[in-house]
Parts: C-alpha cells; sequence; structure tokens
C-alpha cells in the first residue's frame, strides 16, 4: 500500500481532515496516489491496488456517503476501463484512472460553487445566523453573501468535545464577519432573535433525515420551538443510496478519552461523533441543484448519483 494512502487515512482518522466534502477530496486525491505509486506491471494489477485503496480509504470514517460515492465511481470506472480498453498499456490506464479522479475534483469545485450561489441568494442582510461543528460548505454560503455586500451576523456553537465551532469562529472573523461563539446549550439564547440556522451534512438518507455532528439534532428542536428556519448545506452527493434499501446509516462512536481523557473507575463515557436530525424538522437542503425539501432530496440526488 502506497505510504501517501496510508497518511490520508491516517488523517482522515485522526480528525487533521475532516467535514465531509474535504474527505471526499482527500479520498479521490489518494486514489491517485494509490496509482501513481502502484509498482503492478500489468493493467489488472494496477485495478487491484485501486480496488485495495478503495477499500481501506471507505473505511476510514464510517458516515461518509460522499466518499464512499466517488470511490465507487472510481471501480466503476476502472472495471470499464479494463473491459473496453483498446490498449493494455500501464501507463495509458493509468493517466486514464488519473484524469477521471481530477474530474471528480473539478466537479466538485463546480458543484460547491453553484451551492453557495443559492445559499448566499438566501441569506439577506442583517439576517443573525446560527451554525454548529464546522462545515467549509456553510462558512463557504456565509463568506459569499459577506462579499455580495449582505451583513450578517453569525452565532457558532463551540462544539464539544473537539471544539470545531472555534475554526468556524476563527475562519468568519478573519473574513470580517461579526461572529459570537457560544457554549452548545447557550445558543438556545440566540435563536430567539435567530434568523436562521444552516449546518453542514455528513450524509443524508432516503427519508430526508439528516446525519450531522452530534448536538444537530437537539440544535433543529429548537429551532423549530423558536420558529426559525433551518437549512442544511449539502452537495446531492452526500446523500446514501443504500438507505434506500432498509441500510441504516451507521454512526461513528469516537473515542470516549476524546471527552474525557482520565474519568473515575465505574464511569462510563460515550462519544457519538453524530445524530440524526429527522426530515420534518428541516426547511430544505441547499444544493448544488438549488434548494432542495427533505422529501425531494432521495429522488433527485439518486437521479445525479447514477447519472440519469
Amino acid at each position: 500500500m502506497s505510504r501517501r494512502v496510508d497518511q490520508t487515512i491516517k488523517d482522515i482518522k485522526s480528525l487533521k481532515i475532516q467535514g465531509a466534502r474535504n474527505v471526499a477530496k482527500a479520498g479521490v486525491r489518494a486514489i491517485m496516489y494509490a496509482v501513481e505509486d502502484s509498482k503492478a506491471t500489468t493493467v489488472n494489477g494496477v485495478k487491484a491496488d485501486v480496488v485495495k485503496a478503495v477499500l481501506k480509504i471507505s473505511g476510514a470514517r464510517p458516515t461518509e456517503p460522499m466518499l464512499r460515492n466517488y470511490l465507487d465511481e472510481t471501480v466503476a470506472f476502472v472495471t470499464s476501463e479494463i473491459a473496453t480498453v483498446k490498449t493494455r498499456s500501464v501507463k495509458r490506464f493509468k493517466d486514464s484512472v488519473i484524469k477521471s479522479e481530477n474530474e471528480y475534483l473539478d466537479r466538485m469545485k463546480s458543484d460547491i460553487g453553484k451551492l453557495k450561489d443559492y445559499g448566499a441568494t438566501l441569506l439577506t442582510s442583517g439576517m443573525t445566523v446560527v451554525t454548529h461543528c464546522h462545515s467549509s460548505t456553510v462558512t463557504g454560503v456565509i463568506m459569499e453573501a459577506h462579499k455580495r455586500g449582505k451583513k450578517l451576523k453569525v452565532i457558532a456553537c463551540e462544539t464539544r468535545p473537539r471544539y470545531q465551532g472555534r475554526i468556524t469562529a476563527t475562519e468568519l472573523a478573519r473574513a470580517g464577519i461579526e461572529v459570537t461563539l457560544t457554549v452548545d446549550m447557550g445558543v438556545a439564547n440566540y435563536l430567539k432573535k435567530a434568523d436562521i440556522v444552516l449546518v453542514g451534512a455528513d450524509a443524508i438518507n432516503s427519508t430526508g433525515d439528516l446525519i450531522n455532528k452530534v448536538g444537530t439534532s437537539g440544535l433543529a428542536h429548537l429551532a423549530r420551538m423558536y420558529n426559525v428556519s433551518f437549512f442544511s448545506c449539502a452537495e446531492t452527493y452526500k446523500y446514501d443510496p443504500l438507505t434506500l434499501y432498509g441500510v441504516r446509516e451507521k454512526i461513528e462512536e469516537r473515542n470516549p478519552k476524546e471527552v474525557w481523557e482520565k474519568p473515575p473507575k465505574k464511569v462510563n463515557v460515550s462519544n457519538p461523533a453524530f445524530d440524526v436530525t429527522a426530515a420534518r424538522y428541516i426547511n430544505g437542503y441547499i444544493t448544488e441543484m438549488g434548494v432542495i425539501s427533505p422529501s425531494a432530496l432521495s429522488s433527485i440526488a439518486k437521479k445525479k448519483i447514477e447519472g440519469e
């Protein structure tokens, strides 16, 4: 296995690389590393190295369908290339796979640009926006609105136990946006005067439910209580097609030492990375294809992922 692939996996597991979109991008680049570093002398040998890399990368974070969707496309592509390619040249095969991975990265860039545009259009000057955790997609939407001259106030939940909200607050402050960091459950005081909640997405299931950083579900319930609109910023590739067939999205349980390094004896510590927000609490998903209702997202996303 390529050392660069192994390092990418370590960085994903340790949260050095975090956020569904960033993890997916890292996974695509890791496939390029696997291809470039492969010492196989046959096309099938290179494919075997790619498949091994795909299996290892996809297991780095279990709750990341965006990563898996792109990796599934990679396996389908290399299989198709072997079945249809006229040459058995290893170099040409490698070049072809790397080209396809670069096309995935270009697609991600195009999609996020469209999503930011839809999200920034939804925001109006004077709004107070509540966020949770750190999502490069959410901060991108807010920054795009700011670039368009819209004055916003942002309330960022600190997001225990890894405090990813500090990343959000730092990025927005550097961009010149007024931002306040609050302890997670302190957000109720701000929701009374907030206009909108924007969160990211790690996964979306077939019923339109959102799987995102733990605490998101509680935030959505509070938003409904205070009649505040709740939106998730999510590319359609975050939809998990397997949930259509009854597969439940796995909720990653992280190391309890992240919460309490040395708890007293007989104290059990739970550290779920994500929770599930029911579709009925979500006003809509801001995607690269527009603002989509939770009930409509499954069919729209499925068509895009399957290339229909």
